[in-house]
């Protein structure tokens, strides 16, 4: 066999290994690689989405500034008794407003809808007022006047300077022109005072007036009719400021005695929501049918959930009992996160700034907004009361997160 086909055999025959090679040499390599980057990629044990590996969460500058993160220490001491009383919302003083005209007039244009929100000074309703209409004219006769007493003004100066007229004479001018120019300011400001505008020529003497809201919120009631005429502060709406509202709770005297200003208690809406309170007063009267005090309380962060008339239950801490537990732990309510059953809080790790732990805690009871904890948590520990949520959020985007891989 001569040397070139010998070559070309030896070829031939050596393919099909070079093609095993390819196909199951290279894997493991490819495999390694793979590993490797895995690896390398997971090396720290955080991912970009503020999740830890260890089961910790690690929080960008940015994460933390917009999660709001606010910490609390545990309390040591059993949780306060309990004193739970029926409350109705009311209104602060510049939280409802009754909307009506200042002048009798009759209803022309209807401006604002039952549930429509309205700032402060808007205008809700125009009407016509035949007394506003009086006032117009009666000014532009004044502005007149005025106008007259003026231009008189002008040439008793001349003649003054001439010396053709006394002295007593110019200043007659002068009082007969400052006394016109103060009768029209004091009908323009009689005419605002209702409501109107202060014409400026004949055309402008409509009796128009502006029925404007005093405060800014939700319009809850109308009960001005178009076409209707309507006597001065007769109400046309009725319009509430959402969140400024009192819980006033009926209490028993003898508890209502241990109970200050400034204390704090939880208001529950009938839906089950919670609200901080403080109370505002203890009445000093006791009402003659339910024989009970009324404490008044201010409710922080209310919604429009809670609209007067509400009824509510107001939940006081009173003094516990002597020989409660000496261990106890309490913490917020909102501090608790709470799946499958099982109780959560966050605490911050000791030397990594922005970095919390989840924790599972046994809890016992619950009273007002705190919570007693009983296995988990120690006296003086940190736990993270605001942006609870915004952590378990981020927990929850590692975790779906660590199962791409």
């Amino acid at each position: 066999m001569n040397r070139p086909l010998y070559i070309l055999l030896f070829l031939l025959a050596a393919a099909p290994l070079a093609g095993c090679g390819s196909e199951f040499g290279a894997a493991p390599a490819d495999d390694t690689d793979h590993e490797e980057h895995g690896d390398a990629e997971h090396d720290d044990g955080h991912s970009d989405d503020g999740h830890d590996s260890q089961g910790e969460i690690a929080l960008t500058e940015a994460q933390a500034a917009a999660a709001g993160i606010e910490t609390a220490a545990a309390q040591a001491g059993p949780l306060a008794d309990e004193l739970r009383v029926p409350a109705r919302i009311v209104p602060t003083e510049t939280g409802q407003a009754q909307v009506g005209a200042l002048v009798d007039g009759r209803v022309v244009r209807l401006l604002a809808a039952e549930g429509q929100a309205v700032r402060q000074g808007a205008a809700v309703a125009a009407i016509e007022s035949p007394e506003v209409a009086r006032l117009q004219g009666e000014y532009l006769q004044a502005q007149a006047r005025a106008t007259q007493a003026e231009q008189q003004l002008a040439r008793s100066r001349q003649l003054a300077a001439e010396d053709l007229i006394s002295g007593t004479l110019l200043e007659q001018a002068v009082a007969d022109a400052r006394a016109t120019e103060a009768q029209a300011a004091a009908l323009a400001g009689e005419i605002r005072s209702h409501g109107g505008t202060a014409p400026s020529g004949p055309g402008g003497v409509t009796g128009r007036v502006t029925v404007a809201s005093p405060i800014a919120g939700v319009v809850s009631a109308r009960q001005a009719e178009l076409g209707a005429f309507v006597q001065a502060a007769a109400p046309l709406y009725e319009v509430v400021a959402p969140g400024q509202v009192y819980a006033d709770a009926s209490v028993d005297p003898a508890a209502a005695a241990a109970i200050g200003q400034g204390d704090a208690a939880v208001i529950e809406a009938p839906g089950g929501r919670r609200y901080r309170g403080t109370v505002q007063f203890v009445g000093a009267a006791v009402a003659g049918e339910t024989r009970t005090a009324t404490v008044r309380l201010r409710v922080a962060n209310a919604t429009a959930e809670l609209r007067p008339e509400t009824f509510v239950t107001v939940a006081f801490e009173v003094e516990a009992p002597a020989g409660g537990a000496g261990g106890a732990v309490t913490v917020p309510a909102e501090a608790v996160e709470r799946e499958g059953g099982q109780a959560f809080v966050y605490v911050p790790v000791p030397g990594e700034p922005r970095t919390y732990a989840r924790r599972a805690v046994a809890l016992s009871g619950a009273t007002g907004d705190r919570v007693e904890v009983t296995a988990g948590l120690e006296p003086g520990e940190r736990v993270v009361v605001d942006g609870v949520f915004a952590l378990k959020s981020f927990r929850s985007r590692g975790e779906l997160s660590g199962h791409s891989h």
